[in-house]
């Protein structure tokens, strides 16, 4: 026994050795948001981008990549190997930087550019990348990955070293120099952007020569509410921010540019009375993804708007008047619809000034002006609670508006005032189809419903012979997939997600250099796939939104760093 002791000593001092080792090499998660700008307008996060990747690839849609390109999955590596990897930090390096790797996107501000007469948005963002290795193991490996990234989406840049601060950049700029890559390399801290002002900022954060947005109070809450911990990703807007996103927005949406306009300042000092932080995690679901969206309202907003946000179910004959291929359609399901237009104006009202609140009224009542109806209250209380909007196909021109009709000679007095007014008309079965002068705007009175819309659409709805055919059961499974008709959302919609699905594989082939092998396999597969379903409703904190669909935001976000759909244009004239 006493001759033992000696080898039992050693064992025992190479197992604490081993295991000091171990704890010593472990990679620390880090909160990515102590990277950040305090004053960024928007914040992303993965702490698992594995993970990220097993779950989108483990998607339908997914799957259509590998049937197109004649592709088979290429077999994954062990999560016991990855993780013995990750905590190890010994392999090739590629696996060792995807095994430990953090990444964190934030943008900081939006710049607008024009181009003719297009205005384009171009926002200024970097990604975070914390390694957890040595910057002399990863240098060389995320140098000519930067490198990669510039040749494909500029051709043949410029490229340019400089010295800043102590800090060395490296920079790509395209040919034509408008746009750039810009990186630096901090111990195992990779940040790459496409200014050198927002590297800059990035790292002087990590420096903590600035202050970090993980000093917002309002980022653990929304983490927590979402279950960002637990979720693939993680995005927050911060309350100071979101009136900025918003000014930036609505002006476009209604066809201005948002170049300091009157209307954006007015929504920039208004917005932070009825607006809070948003939020967003993302998860999978079924044979898909799943988004959930958090948009904070004022506390006193939200207990204004409570009674009337009470949902009715969708009447069962509402599936009936859907075509066959339908692009999208949204139901919105209130127990009083004018009730809750009112209190929505007034709950918003009772915050803001009173320019602002005549501001958001007209916004409002713009909302229905497309189908000619200028008094939206009086509307809401000429029809029932079966209430949606629809887009039959890819080529209409816009939604149209179906909806019961409870009090029909009220609702032909109300468009008589207006659209009817000097409408032509026509008469086909039981259907009465009225068209404004201007061809513009067409009603059409079906039985128990009502039909709005562009006057090709409407006609195309109801006139014989009629080119949409009659919903039939697979397709409305197919709807119906992610979200069933009984949900009790307030608003809910379906869409079908074709076009993002094929922007997506189209993006990812592109940057990988391939072609697919068969189209017409491609779109059988695609549309195959479900659509996405999105309910809305009001929770304590202001309004929930959960989206599933076959690929997620992921299937909106990668196309943006496609050069081909880079920078997309706005819908607004420069003026």
């Amino acid at each position: 026994m006493i001759r033992m002791r000696p080898f039992f000593t050693v064992g025992l001092l190479c197992a604490l050795l081993l295991g000091g080792w171990l704890w010593w090499v472990k990679p620390k998660k880090v909160d990515m948001a102590s990277y950040a700008p305090a004053n960024s307008l928007l914040y992303l996060e993965a702490n698992r981008p594995l993970d990220v990747i097993e779950a989108l690839s483990g998607t339908d849609a997914w799957k259509i990549i590998d049937t197109v390109t004649g592709h088979r999955d290429v077999p994954r590596q062990s999560p016991w190997i990855q993780g013995l990897i990750g905590w190890t930090g010994i392999g090739p390096i590629q696996s060792v930087i995807l095994a430990r790797v953090q990444v964190a996107i934030v943008v900081t501000d939006f710049g607008t550019t024009e181009e003719g007469d297009t205005l384009r948005i171009r926002p200024e963002g970097a990604a975070i990348i914390e390694t957890h290795t040595s910057e002399n193991r990863i240098r060389s490996t995320v140098e000519q990955a930067l490198k990669r990234l510039a040749e494909i989406t500029y051709g043949k840049p410029t490229f340019r070293k400089s010295t800043i601060d102590g800090i060395e950049l490296i920079q790509w700029t395209a040919p034509e120099g408008g746009r750039q890559i810009v990186a630096t390399i901090v111990g195992g801290l990779v940040i790459v952007g496409n200014t050198e002002r927002v590297v800059r900022n990035c790292l002087a954060v990590a420096l903590h020569h600035q202050s970090a947005l993980k000093e917002d109070p309002e980022l653990d809450r929304m983490r927590l509410e979402l279950g960002g911990e637990q979720s693939l990703t993680f995005g927050y807007v911060p309350s100071a921010s979101s009136p900025r996103l918003l000014s930036t927005g609505v002006p476009l949406i209604m066809g201005q540019a948002p170049i300091d306009s009157a209307l954006q300042r007015l929504i920039a000092a208004s917005a932070p009375k009825v607006l809070g932080s948003l939020g967003w995690s993302s998860r999978p679901f079924k044979t898909g993804m799943e988004d959930r969206y958090q948009i904070s309202l004022q506390p006193a907003i939200v207990a204004h708007l409570k009674p009337d946000f009470i949902a009715r179910a969708s009447n069962a004959s509402l599936s009936e008047v859907l075509p066959n291929g339908v692009q999208s359609v949204t139901y919105y399901r209130f127990e009083n619809p004018a009730g809750a237009l009112q209190n929505l104006k007034t709950a918003v009202s009772s915050q803001i000034d009173a320019l602002s609140a005549v501001v958001f009224a007209s916004l409002l009542k713009s909302a229905l002006l497309p189908y000619g109806i200028d008094e939206p209250e009086k509307f809401l209380e000429a029809v029932n609670t079966h209430l949606l909007t629809m887009r039959i196909d890819q080529t209409s021109e816009r939604s149209m508006l179906i909806a019961g009709v409870r009090d029909q000679p009220a609702l032909r007095q109300l468009i008589n005032k207006g659209l009817l007014k000097h409408a032509r008309s026509a008469r086909t079965g039981n259907i009465d189809i009225f068209e404004d002068s201007e061809a513009e705007t067409a009603v059409a009175f079906m039985g128990d419903f009502v039909v709005m819309g562009s006057p090709e659409d409407v006609r195309r709805y109801t006139e014989p012979p009629k080119t949409t055919v009659a919903l039939n059961d697979a397709e409305w499974r197919r709807i119906t997939f992610f979200a069933p008709i009984s949900s009790s959302a307030n608003v809910l919609t379906y869409t079908n997600d074709g076009d993002r699905v094929r922007s997506f594989v189209s993006s990812l082939l592109a940057s990988q250099n391939t072609q697919p092998t068969a189209s017409a396999v491609l779109e059988q597969m695609v549309a195959g796939l479900p659509y996405s379903a999105t309910e809305t409703t009001l929770g304590e904190r202001g309004l929930e939104r959960t989206t599933r669909s076959p690929l997620g935001l992921f299937s909106t976000l990668l196309p943006l760093l496609d050069p081909q759909h880079n920078s997309p244009p706005s819908s607004a004239p420069t003026k």
